[in-house]
């Protein structure tokens, strides 16, 4: 639907001329599948043309200097195969498979002449796109123009890094690059753009500060140049680059072990939460119901680790029970109120699961093992194989009467600790899921470093970490933590009740600056962090090792786009990950409490 609407768009648009090439094609498949499509001349439409006419000229340039290869990313119902086609230079359109059959269908139906235009099929999440295009016949040792115009907003960071990444494998010396880029902005028009694609089914998945965006491109391989005379077009994200040495990016297997495990926990949790999202009937406070139709407010994997598993099959269990069972404690009163769960009458501590309790934990059932297998297709079986031995053989060495989730956070987001002490899990380490081995890791990470401080390890490694000198906007956070607001909100409210940090206002911004004390405590808290993090890596150096090896690579982010008729697809994606995972009393963690 976007790009059928930019189509619509186009038909108002003068296009830059060429002696060569049937612009009269690309005006009657424009106008065909603009069919019905109205559209408003606003700054969308003059932005629209800006860009239009910024790629008609990194084409028609590319031409004019000697470039015989062409490559049209997301090509959608793009013309410019035809528009510009001249004698010797070759074409290839990548798409998705469904956008490229609708498109052939349409050029079948118009009677036009694409001979000379290879179409690649390929889900960019998924598909090897290098090899596929060098099957249909691009030359690796020939420069070529790579064109990704309108789809970096809809692939998250890691899906669009990983694609730029595959183009500079078989780009030759003086390939180029032309990109639209969503860089960050607040307007009311971006939010208006947001809301818009999101309802057609194909939500936002990115946006990047100017910084970022050359980052990302030059450690894929591509360096960003301007064009003379383009120098205005930078500001609004069209971009060209050219074929370089990919830039060093920082091992990730230098991060802390806990952030490791940390971003890995909550890749999958999100990638099961949005799973059971889509096939589960529930409502949401700001989104209403979901699209199986409404049903308990939505929660999170963490709630049926805690509850949902042990009330499934309907029988009735004290809390006492309850708790013994998942070896860590859930919220009760939330999960009567959204109506997973009943308090027997007569008997307080007696609980039983309704009948949607009963439903949600059969679709929350299998959802484990199938992230876990989705990685393994994802991320190879090798590497997967290789960090559940890893992870089994750390969890060995654990105590087994650990939660298989992370514990609800307290008061001060400290990681609260059953009482009395339940008895030890009976279940095999080799048949725990991924989330289970990943979260009792971190479990005995909390316990270790709550143990000896006054801060807790959430605080300190997503909040008090980012807080260096100066202020910081408290409206950048979730950002900068990779957590939701409502927990740097109970962070910094903690914080600033112990005499750690500071709130104030700058340029009509909210900041956040750490006190004398809080200077000094971040520095103890980062230090005892550390020592924790080497005490859990010393219990099997040979397992942590193994463990950073296969994590340290993984682009975790690559799997966490919601469906399109989730929720969280109506939202910014997440820049990064948190450093420690945060469950707060509903038991959605990170991106929304």
């Amino acid at each position: 639907m976007t790009a059928r609407r930019v189509a619509a768009h186009r038909l108002d648009f003068g296009r830059l001329e060429a002696p060569y090439g049937d612009p009269a094609a690309d005006d009657a498949l424009t106008a065909e599948v603009a069919r019905g499509i109205e559209v408003a001349d606003g700054r969308m439409h003059r932005y629209l043309a800006a860009r239009t006419a910024f790629f008609d000229g990194v084409v028609v340039h590319a031409i004019k200097g000697g470039v015989r290869q062409i490559v049209v990313g997301g090509a959608g119902y793009d013309g410019r195969a035809l528009r510009y086609a001249a004698p010797g230079v070759r074409w290839f359109e990548v798409d998705h498979p469904a956008t490229q059959q609708d498109k052939l269908a349409t050029l079948r139906r118009l009677g036009l002449d694409v001979s000379e235009v290879r179409f690649v099929a390929a889900d960019f999440g998924t598909d090897p796109v290098a090899g596929l295009l060098t099957a249909a016949g691009l030359d690796p040792a020939e420069p070529a123009v790579f064109l990704l115009e309108g789809v970096a907003v809809y692939l998250t960071a890691g899906t669009l890094e990983h694609l730029l990444g595959q183009f500079r494998d078989i780009a030759a010396a003086g390939s180029r690059l032309a990109i639209s880029m969503p860089l960050d902005g607040t307007t009311r028009a971006g939010s208006r753009f947001r809301e818009s694609v999101a309802a057609m089914g194909e939500p936002v998945r990115s946006r990047f500060e100017p910084a970022e965006a050359d980052a990302l491109l030059a450690r894929a391989g591509w360096h960003t140049q301007e064009l003379a005379g383009h120098e205005r077009l930078r500001p609004i994200g069209l971009l060209t680059a050219v074929a370089g040495p990919r830039a060093p990016a920082s091992d990730a297997r230098d991060l802390p072990l806990i952030t490791l495990l940390s971003r890995a926990l909550v890749a999958f949790t999100i990638e099961a939460d949005n799973e059971a999202e889509h096939l589960m009937p529930h409502r949401t406070t700001d989104h209403g119901a979901g699209p199986r139709g409404s049903g308990p407010w939505l929660t999170s994997l963490a709630m049926y680790e805690n509850c949902l598993r042990y009330l499934g099959d309907g029988e009735p269990r004290t809390i006492g029970e309850l708790t013994s069972l998942a070896r860590t404690g859930t919220n009760i009163d939330g999960m009567r109120r959204w109506g997973y769960l009943t308090v027997a009458a007569g008997a307080r501590d007696v609980l039983q699961a309704t009948e949607a309790g009963r439903r949600a934990s059969e679709v929350w059932a299998p959802l484990p093992a199938l992230t876990e297998t989705r990685w393994r297709d994802r991320f190879g079986d090798a590497q997967l194989s290789s960090l559940r031995d890893a992870l089994s053989a750390l969890a060995g060495h654990l105590d087994p009467a650990l939660p298989d989730c992370l514990p609800i956070l307290r008061y001060a987001l400290f990681t609260r600790r059953p009482e009395p002490p339940p008895p030890p899990s009976t279940q095999p380490i080799g048949n725990l899921p991924l989330n289970a081995l990943l979260s009792r890791a971190l479990v005995t990470a909390a316990f270790d470093f709550e143990r000896e401080s006054t801060l807790s390890i959430a605080m300190t490694a997503n909040i008090v970490r980012v807080l260096a000198a100066g202020a910081t906007r408290v409206r950048d956070l979730p950002q900068l933590t990779g957590v939701s607001k409502e927990s740097v909100s109970m962070g910094l409210n903690a914080l600033e009740r112990a005499g750690l940090a500071a709130t104030g206002k700058e340029a009509g911004s909210r900041t956040v600056s750490l006190t004398p004390a809080g200077v000094t405590a971040r520095q103890v808290h980062l230090a005892l962090l550390a020592a924790c993090d080497e005490r859990l890596a010393n219990l099997d150096p040979t397992a942590a090792t193994a463990i950073r090896d296969v994590l340290g690579p993984l682009p975790l982010l690559a799997g966490i786009a919601s469906y399109p008729d989730g929720w969280r697809a109506k939202l910014p994606p997440p820049a990064t990950l948190p450093s420690f995972p945060m469950v707060l009393h509903r038991g959605g963690y990170p991106d929304g409490s």
